[in-house]
């Protein structure tokens, strides 16, 4: 009993010392890390974070910022590493942090690229195409994401808000240096995004730890008082919504005018996270996602 019990207790300490990050930087109206032994270099601005506070997360406009950090992982060592995104433009690439050489397989950073018809690839970049992962998503500016990047010696993981997107064996990460760029790919900058959040650990977080990570930190939906809301629901194309009733159904992507004429007023939301411009008539030009419909009596609020 003594020998399960000194067991379990173990295995709870690492669960536990696998999710405390060795260093973590909060950009809440400064640049240095949680335990105030390091810094990013530069100057600043400061903007609301996820959560709307004041001067909380950092702005990146074609700029870019590094720090010396001595606990980067070297070599094919574990890692991993999670972030707060904002993108402010996607219509050029957003070089979100980076670390090493630019030589094959000795690199390691993370990089949205720019959004074709509502999709981007997010890759996580080893250097050279053969070393790099890459996965395609859905991406729309001015909405938080929160990023987690895992390395274990020999799969790499992408996630984004704690899901689980690719996977990889066997690709080289034998990252070299102690110098952590954000809005940099090697010695190119391209972002206009905010940061809130850089979390570096020495370990692979599991599927799970990213998860707990991600419902940890994220901001609470906002409350809304609604008559009628519908479930999120995976948008794959624009349908019919059916009535209640045997009577004929009325298209979602109906003009704003007819959605109107019954006393309906539509509205899409993100992530807690109104999506302003877009109501019923032009739902069907939103990019592949999750979203959540608020349908309300009445004519719209002004």
């Amino acid at each position: 009993m003594k020998k399960l019990l000194l067991s379990l207790m173990f295995v709870s300490f690492l669960n536990t010392n696998a999710q405390n990050p060795v260093q973590e930087f909060t950009f809440n109206g400064n640049m240095n890390s949680a335990d105030n032994t390091i810094s990013f270099l530069g100057t600043p601005v400061f903007v609301n974070d996820r959560m709307g506070t004041p001067k909380s997360a950092l702005r990146l406009t074609n700029k870019a910022y590094q720090a010396v950090v001595g606990d980067l992982p070297q070599d094919n060592k574990p890692k991993t590493f999670s972030v707060w995104v904002k993108f402010n433009a996607v219509t050029a690439a957003n070089y979100i942090f980076g670390y090493g050489t630019a030589v094959n397989g000795q690199y390691f950073g993370l990089i949205q690229q720019p959004a074709v018809s509502g999709n981007s690839d997010l890759s996580l970049v080893g250097w050279g195409d053969t070393n790099n992962v890459v996965v395609s998503v859905p991406l729309v500016k001015e909405t938080w994401y929160f990023y987690s990047v895992t390395y274990d010696g020999n799969v790499s993981k992408i996630y984004r808000n704690g899901e689980l997107l690719k996977s990889v064996e066997g690709m080289q990460r034998s990252a070299k240096g102690y110098i952590l760029n954000i809005g940099k790919l090697n010695t190119a900058t391209s972002i206009n995004a905010d940061i809130d959040d850089l979390r570096l650990y020495t370990v692979a977080m599991t599927d799970e730890q990213v998860r707990e990570a991600y419902n940890s930190s994220k901001p609470a939906s906002s409350a809304v008082t609604v008559s009628q809301v519908a479930a999120p629901l995976k948008k794959t194309a624009a349908t019919p919504a059916k009535a209640p009733t045997p009577a004929p159904a009325a298209p979602v992507a109906a003009s704003s005018n007819e959605a109107n004429k019954g006393g309906k007023n539509i509205e899409v939301f993100s992530q807690g996270k109104k999506l302003i411009g877009t109501d019923a008539s032009n739902i069907s030009d939103l990019p592949e996602g999750t979203y959540l419909i608020k349908v309300t009596n009445g004519a719209p609020q002004k």
